[in-house]
């Protein structure tokens, strides 16, 4: 049963929100009753409120409190979500995720694309309003930016919420506005087109001022109604689907991971060798098989300029499409552990994986944790003198590669590990 605060706490940030959102569409209203607004008056308004809702969807991304879901194999930015580094707002609670701003510039593409779509697909057919109009759709503009904003900042952040969020929940509430301006304007295209010259009128001979004044008031009551059921979408998600979360449909993010005792007096601390840290990327090539499409694509590039017999130009393409997709599987090999050190406690029977550039630690395991345990020897292990660890666990695996000794990690677990591909012992590595 929700505690009596968070109840509290809920309903002020929903009457909040409420009122915002009685003000907001008072303001249509008032245009279209009082100011002659026309259809085109009343798209353009809600085409500007889009684009305003975006605008603090993204703040409100920006300052979210949990990190982003992002796999931690994922190439480049896999290591960099594995160490959820964030920067610290000073004299706020306020942090910014390093993913997030990684991220990010994709969502705001996106947007950027749906907003000019949305006008394209809605405004363009129209003829621009008058100047009268336009100013008064501006003026409107600016006081729904400044009300969403106070409306963000007090129930997002003045009321703690942002805690609640990542990068990806933040944006809850702005789809279903996205298809509500959508088909809200497809609606209102439709009334023009129909009271113009009826199913056969031309684009470009529409009429935005006849369509009269309770056709448009059904607009903006249709538009209300759309935005109060995303005040209460909670409540909706409860009464549907007996779910009583706050985030309605959406399961809540998980919270930043933190690891207490990270070892700082750990006894024995062992790193992967130099050239590991960087080469070994090349053995992840069937992990990242996208990077094997980038390089076959360009090969695909190549034969197609060698038919031409343009050598030069073949050779260029060749050596990129070798080297790019080395390049970044090495680089992304040194973002996972050309840092990192490995903490071991035998007596306590604790391994505690530590990034000393973050100043984090990644995973912590003990002993009775585990569920298998080898030592394995890869060909690039040969060649380094070195020896691969695999840890298995209740939630996947770990991976210490390219150790040099790596009796101080076994000699934390209760048991003698798998071995395969022995080498004779004393063997020195190549580049070891």
């Amino acid at each position: 049963m929700p505690s009596p605060g968070r109840i509290l706490h809920t309903e002020d940030s929903r009457r909040t929100e409420l009122l915002g959102t009685i003000v907001s569409n008072s303001l249509p209203i008032v245009g279209v009753a009082f100011l002659d607004w026309s259809a085109a008056a009343l798209l353009f308004l809600y085409w500007f409120e889009l684009g305003v809702d975006s605008v603090w969807a993204l703040v409100r991304a920006v300052f979210a409190g949990r990190p982003p879901e992002i796999e931690t194999g994922t190439l480049l930015i896999g290591p960099l979500a594995q160490r959820q580094f964030s920067l610290a707002i000073p004299r706020t609670d306020l942090r910014v995720y390093f993913t997030t701003l990684l991220v990010l510039p994709v969502t705001v593409l996106i947007l950027v694309v749906v907003w000019l779509f949305t006008g394209a697909l809605l405004i363009g057919p129209l003829p621009e309003p008058g100047t009268e109009t336009v100013t008064g759709v501006l003026l409107a503009t600016v006081g729904i930016f400044l009300l969403t904003g106070v409306t963000t900042v007090r129930k997002y952040f003045y009321n703690g919420e942002y805690r609640k969020h990542n990068s990806t929940t933040a944006f809850r509430g702005l789809l279903p506005r996205i298809c509500t301006v959508f088909f809200g304007g497809i609606l209102t295209l439709t009334l023009i087109t129909a009271a113009t010259e009826g199913p056969e009128a031309e684009l470009g001979s529409l009429d935005p001022t006849v369509v009269g004044l309770p056709l448009l008031l059904m607009v903006v009551c249709l538009k209300f109604t759309s935005d109060l059921l995303g005040v209460y979408s909670d409540r909706l998600a409860v009464y549907f689907k007996l779910y009583d979360q706050e985030y309605g449909w959406q399961t809540a993010p998980p919270k930043a991971r933190t690891i207490d005792r990270t070892l700082t007096d750990a006894p024995e601390r062992v790193r992967p060798v130099r050239w590991g840290r960087v080469i070994g990327g090349l053995l992840r090539f069937p992990s990242h098989p996208g990077s094997l499409f980038i390089g076959g694509m360009g090969l695909l590039v190549a034969v197609l300029f060698a038919i031409g017999s343009a050598w030069d130009i073949v050779a260029v393409i060749v050596v990129a499409s070798v080297s790019i997709p080395v390049f970044l599987l090495c680089l992304d090999q040194l973002l996972r552990y050309g840092t990192i050190e490995y903490r071991i406690d035998a007596d306590a029977g604790v391994l505690v994986a530590y990034d000393r550039l973050f100043g984090t630690a990644l995973w912590r395991v003990e002993s009775w944790e585990e569920r298998s345990l080898r030592v394995e020897k890869t060909p690039l292990d040969s060649l380094l003198g070195t020896e691969t660890v695999t840890i298995e666990h209740a939630e996947g695996e770990y991976i210490l590669p390219h150790l040099p000794d790596t009796a101080s990690v076994v000699a934390a677990f209760d048991r003698q590990p798998e071995r395969s591909d022995q080498i004779t012992p004393g063997r020195t590595g190549v580049l070891g």
